[in-house]
């Protein structure tokens, strides 16, 4: 479901949202939009029972050049034996 909706006839708290949206509690009871992140950011979920979703830069040594993707490392050219031509930054991987 989503909006915030009940989820109904759902067995067990199986309640599934539909896409872009997530559970907002542990058991599942309603589903909630997600923000939409752009590039150089990643989605979090932040609580422990009740949860909300946030957008996060990527941290240092990682990169997002997707909207609504996530976070991944650069790559490190000198483990590889190459040079890097052009450090990584938020955005963009490290080019060797």
């Amino acid at each position: 479901t989503g909006d915030n909706s009940t989820c109904q006839n759902a067995e067990d708290h199986d309640c599934k949202c539909r896409q872009g949206y997530r559970c907002i509690d542990s058991e599942c009871h309603y589903c909630t939009k997600l923000p939409e992140c752009g590039e150089g950011e990643e989605l979090v979920k932040l609580g422990f029972e009740d949860y909300i979703f946030k957008c996060k830069p990527c941290e240092i040594g990682t990169y997002s050049n997707v909207k609504n993707g996530w976070c991944r490392n650069w790559t490190d050219c000198e483990s590889a034996g190459f040079l890097t031509i052009k450090q990584g930054n938020s955005t963009h991987n490290a080019v060797c």
